[in-house]
């Protein structure tokens, strides 16, 4: 870290007296003060528990992971470039995102490299129902009110391609090319708010080897978001369309929808979510909440005669937080979260599903001196489990496997600097 601190450095004086840019850096390193995690497995392959003390992070997303960045723009260019570093969180570093851009006119933005696209994104956990995070190239444009974006997700194999892993029911035949993604979004905002659309279309594709596959997907949208004062809201309605792959008898486990037949189908789902944010002097209370059908072919009965909530078809999730400011600068928050407050699971030699209330609670404080921020929290999760499959290659045993009760406790901490 201290060589990648070092290299950041002097890419800064270096940017700054040679090409006349803005440049900033940013050094973050995460750790946990403890963690007692209640999901291991002990010698004899039972469930079991084990407390850390002091322990670095590993690797996670891009934006949890210990990171250093670099960034340098000018009016009509800019770069960045973000690194990540896993295991004990000091080696193996490696590049997470990248992005480069430019303006050939003040109307148009060119972009290659890593993205981040959405309608409307809570500022809970910075998460969407239509978020474009790929690799690839985009197009924006912007004038007075209206913008819009054009993506072309590529990845490694590139945008229009063929792969002899994307035709279901063989192995071995290659597939006829395929679109792999493709993205646009455009808002307009007015004294109303601001209304927003969005498309995505995904080929197929599959990988044998991992028994994983991706059907056509179009996904599409529409948004609304405005502020009223001290308070900001906005909705969105996003429905996504699944195609129907055509599969021989003996790949069916790839298929992720079929009807009573066994046969393959396609499959249509919705998702609706809505989220408040009101500030008041030192207080900013923030709220969440989530409707998603993943599939309505399974709104009534399924094949085996179970209802909506197979495999968790309905979700319900709710998210919300409260900031307060101290007067000494530092910040204190409650936080809760819950990805689907419905969620049901199978345990271990049972056959019908239960309740499980699976949910982050979290408790914290925030501040910065001078250049340096800091952020420190006490984060209970429920609805963890032992015995969910198999732990490297064996079914744990004991009296608690399959069950969905253990709660984890950890205290992470960041500090990150600026410059």
């Amino acid at each position: 870290m201290k060589k990648i601190v070092g290299i950041l450095a002097a890419a800064a004086v270096l940017a700054t007296s040679v090409f006349a840019a803005d440049v900033s850096a940013k050094v973050r390193v995460t750790g946990e003060i403890f963690n007692l995690d209640n999901t291991v497995v002990n010698e004899k392959n039972e469930a079991a528990s084990a407390f850390k003390l002091f322990r670095a992070a590993t690797v996670g997303h891009t934006y949890d992971a210990p990171y250093a960045t670099l960034s340098t723009s000018t009016d009509n260019a800019g770069a960045t470039v973000k690194f990540i570093s896993g295991d004990d969180g000091k080696t193996n570093l490696e590049v997470g995102d990248v992005q480069v851009w430019f303006k050939p006119i003040d109307l148009l933005k060119i972009q290659a490299g890593s993205h981040d696209l959405a309608m409307n994104k809570e500022t809970i956990d910075w998460t969407s129902t239509n978020s474009y995070g790929e690799f690839g190239y985009s197009l924006g444009f912007a004038q007075d009110a209206f913008s819009m974006n054009v993506a072309l997700g590529t990845g490694n194999n590139g945008w229009f391609f063929e792969d002899a892993q994307a035709k279901y029911g063989t192995k071995e035949e290659p597939a006829s090319a395929y679109v792999k993604d493709l993205y646009t979004n455009l808002a307009y905002g007015a004294d109303f708010g601001t209304i927003s659309a969005m498309f995505e279309y995904k080929g197929k594709s599959a990988d044998f080897t991992k028994k994983e596959y991706n059907p056509t997907t179009i996904k599409f949208g529409a948004g609304y978001k405005n502020t009223f004062d001290a308070l900001t809201i906005f909705a969105d309605v996003v429905g996504t369309s699944y195609g129907a792959p055509t599969t021989k008898e003996e790949d069916l486990g790839l298929v992720k929808y079929v009807d009573k037949d066994n046969k393959a189908r396609s499959a249509f789902g919705l998702a609706i979510d809505a989220f408040a944010q009101y500030s008041a002097d030192a207080l900013t209370v923030k709220g969440y909440v989530l409707a998603n059908i993943k599939d309505f072919g399974n709104l009534n009965k399924d094949k085996d005669g179970t209802d909506i909530m197979w495999n968790n078809n309905f979700e319900l999730g709710l998210k919300a937080r409260v900031d307060y400011k101290l007067d000494n600068g530092i910040g204190i928050y409650g936080y809760f979260g819950s990805g689907n407050l419905l969620r049901k699971e199978t345990k271990a030699g049972d056959t019908d599903p239960s309740s499980v209330f699976a949910a982050t609670i979290k408790a914290g404080a925030t501040g910065n001196v001078g250049i340096a921020t800091w952020e420190t929290w006490l984060e209970i999760s429920t609805g963890n489990s032992v015995g969910k499959g198999k732990v490297n290659g064996v079914e744990v045993a004991g009296k608690d496997a399959g069950k969905f009760d253990k709660v984890n406790v950890k205290m992470p901490v960041y500090i990150q600097v600026a410059f």
